[in-house]
């Protein structure tokens, strides 16, 4: 597989904020010779281009009817990176919407984690900090990434009649990264594909 160049290969990898979804997005982007296209960081552009200083901002600020519009927009523009095929698809709905339109992967990948985890995960690239400031941290990162969860489940729900709580639903492989590390995870689906023969 390292280094293919299957016409038409089209790979989603998704799960919430800190499950592992975007390093080994990366991670299998680079192994299977794809282009990856981040979801969140083109939405996050077009945050940007409305003028908001930061994506919180905006989750602060905006109406729904915002969320949505931009929702559909990068949704549109995903569908046509899918189309032209020999890409890998960082998205966390993406799998959802191929399967609902009937769109052709290769393979579809959604990676969970408990919420603790994905907490400690992301409280843990601060770094050096006062034992204060990570309490504090930990239990707004806890909120945050919760209440997200929820807004994104609604969201999806509401555009697209998609069950956020329902991965397996929509996805060839799903995986709990929350006992394994990111070479585990990788490996794993490395072994995966073979099972599944995916690539064939």
């Amino acid at each position: 597989m390292k280094n293919g160049s299957k016409k038409n290969m089209l790979v989603i990898v998704g799960g919430p904020g800190s499950s592992g979804a975007t390093t080994i997005a990366k991670m299998l982007s680079e192994h299977l010779n794809l282009e990856r296209v981040y979801a969140g960081g083109v939405f996050r552009q077009k945050v940007m281009d409305l003028g908001y200083k930061s994506l919180e901002e905006f989750y602060f600020l905006a109406t729904q009817e915002m969320f949505f519009d931009i929702d559909r927009e990068v949704d549109a523009y995903l569908i046509e990176k899918a189309k032209q095929g020999n890409v890998l698809l960082d998205s966390k709905a993406f799998a959802a919407i191929a399967t609902k339109k009937g769109i052709d992967c290769t393979v579809k990948i959604w990676l969970e984690s408990s919420l603790p985890v994905r907490v400690k995960r992301m409280v843990g690239k601060q770094g050096d900090i006062s034992f204060f400031r990570r309490v504090f941290l930990y239990i707004s990162t806890f909120f945050n990434l919760a209440n997200r969860r929820r807004a994104d489940g609604r969201r999806y729900m509401e555009l697209y009649g998609v069950e956020y709580s329902k991965p397996e639903k929509y996805n060839d492989i799903v995986l709990d990264t929350s006992n394994i590390d990111e070479k585990e995870t990788f490996n794993l689906i490395l072994e995966k594909f073979k099972d599944g023969r995916y690539f064939e």
